[in-house]
């Protein structure tokens, strides 16, 4: 056996999303499987590990160890194939050509655009777009209103050469249809449907926005404080965006495992919380479960928040008992459990760069602290775990960043040292906010104490931005980013195993990816 596959028999859950994404993947490159086929080559598996697994007193030979993990990689290959396929079949439903009447129900928060106001609906149990014209009527639209149009619905398709394949995009989003509703051709109906727990949950976040409204936040403040803890970017500026995204700070703005960290922090430390032992533990971890999905409940259940709470889920469980807590097989374990309950977050950029930057952390971190330098003062160790969280993070993600974006933040690791820890301090105090909601002379000093501490660090993340350098262009082909993440794998497995075979595998893989680079280009 190699030092390599013995270092990843440490990760089984790994060994299982391997396949399930090529599986996945694979659906969606074009290639087509019936699915009669696919359910009969899964049930032949199924039944072929279950006959192994009861002969013998439920042990299998060592010698044909390798026939039963191929076997079960097929099934999971399989089963990812099949997810896919259902996904894609749920999505496109066949639409009549011609303008017909449909009955709705609005399923989402309208957002407003340049030219008309998109409403999501639900139609038949698909999900659409429905374009209505900027005016009081569609601006009094939402969740769980009826809504009778006249209209065609297309399936989603692109819009000119806007270089990005938003119809995929929308089919992965769950989005079946577009359609456009002009003045006369829509009414809102009589009928309210009851609402879903999504759909209160975005309504709750309506509401909470408002409220940092009335408290008098406003403008770019208001933009960034409601991103930053309730996952609302609609009113964010897209220079704004811009400034963040340059400075290498758009994370910060991106409910995650990030802002979750930071509210399990504050949890903690006010239930001064640690795991103890025995029914204890378990009670404490529960507490601290709860609270985290009632926290992604008021943000309005986005996917990246709920991915997170997914992830830390698994976390305290692991911990619950006393498992390693944070690790690449309780990662994995997290991502098997979503892709296969919903196969299009694999192409969803959050879920990728998330998990990339978990995968980061949890893979480089014992690396780095080897090279961290032992010191009393806890302020000068906060510093460097900071320093070499964000390395690792960077490591994880830096590949795909510049495949997707085709740039690079040099400043992010000035960027990462001010502005996390200031945006800690900004939930902390918002958190407080809403604690002393009730004594209007200490809620004034806060709101005032928030507004400057929102305002100082739009300001460092504007300035960062505008630093000589702050961005440079870089452009990665998909083959490029495998050939990254081909080294950095084979480096990691070098440090863990210092076997000369994973050296000479890496430089052969990289010979090969140079090769098929220089014929691809």
């Amino acid at each position: 056996m190699s030092a390599a596959a013995s270092w990843l028999e440490k990760y089984p859950f790994l060994r299982f999303d391997i396949p399930l994404i090529i599986g996945i993947a694979s659906v969606n490159a074009g290639m087509m499987i019936h699915e009669g086929t696919l359910l009969a080559v899964m049930a032949g598996c199924v039944l072929f590990l279950l006959v192994s697994m009861c002969r013998k007193g439920g042990r299998v030979s060592y010698r044909h160890r390798w026939v039963f993990g191929w076997v079960l990689a097929v099934v999971l290959f399989c089963l990812g194939a099949w997810r896919t396929e259902s996904r894609y079949r749920e999505v496109r439903p066949e639409w009549s050509v011609e303008e017909r009447p449909y009955r709705g129900w609005v399923s989402g928060i309208s957002e407003e655009k340049k030219r008309s106001r998109m409403v999501p609906v639900e139609v038949d149990g698909r999900e659409v777009l429905l374009y209505l014209p900027k005016d009081s009527l569609s601006a009094q639209l939402t969740c769980g209103d009826e809504v009778l149009f006249y209209a065609r619905i297309r399936p989603p398709h692109n819009w000119g050469d806007i270089g990005f394949d938003y119809a995929t995009y929308l089919l992965r989003q769950g989005i079946s249809g577009t359609a456009f509703a002009a003045a006369g051709r829509w009414q809102k109906g009589d009928d309210v449907r009851p609402l879903t727990w999504k759909q209160q949950a975005l309504l709750l976040r309506e509401q909470l926005v408002g409220r940092y409204r009335a408290w008098g936040l406003e403008g770019d403040g208001l933009s960034v404080i409601a991103a930053l803890t309730l996952g609302d970017k609609s009113e964010l500026d897209a220079g704004l965006k811009q400034s963040y995204s340059v400075s290498g700070a758009s994370h910060i703005l991106a409910l995650s495992g990030l802002h979750l960290n930071m509210v399990a922090g504050v949890l903690s430390l006010l239930l001064l919380f640690r795991l103890g032992r025995g029914w204890s533990r378990w009670a404490r971890g529960l507490l601290i479960v709860a609270a985290l999905w009632a926290y992604a409940y008021v943000t309005g259940l986005s996917g990246s928040v709920v991915r997170s709470a997914v992830m830390f889920t698994v976390f305290v469980a692991g911990r619950c008992l006393e498992r390693d807590g944070l690790s690449l097989n309780t990662l994995s374990l997290a991502a098997f459990a979503m892709l296969l309950y919903e196969p299009f977050y694999l192409f969803d950029v959050g879920f990728q760069l998330s998990f990339l930057a978990v995968s980061g952390i949890v893979l480089f971190m014992p690396v780095f602290q080897r090279w961290m330098f032992l010191t009393r003062f806890r302020a000068a160790r906060y510093v460097q775990e900071l320093v070499w969280v964000s390395m690792a993070a960077q490591l994880g993600v830096a590949p795909l960043v510049i495949y997707y974006f085709d740039s690079f933040p040099s400043y992010f690791l000035l960027t990462n040292l001010v502005v996390v820890p200031l945006s800690g301090i900004v939930l902390v105090v918002s958190l407080a906010l809403w604690m002393v909601a009730w004594w209007p002379a200490v809620h004034e000093l806060m709101v005032a104490l928030l507004r400057f501490l929102l305002q100082l660090m739009n300001e460092v993340v504007v300035g960062i931005s505008h630093l000589p350098g702050a961005s440079f262009g870089l452009s990665f082909s998909a083959l490029d980013v495998l050939l990254c993440y081909w080294v950095l794998a084979c480096l990691l497995v070098f440090h863990h195993v210092r076997s000369a075979r994973s050296l000479s595998v890496m430089l052969s893989g990289v010979c090969i990816g140079l090769v098929m680079s220089f014929f691809t280009a």
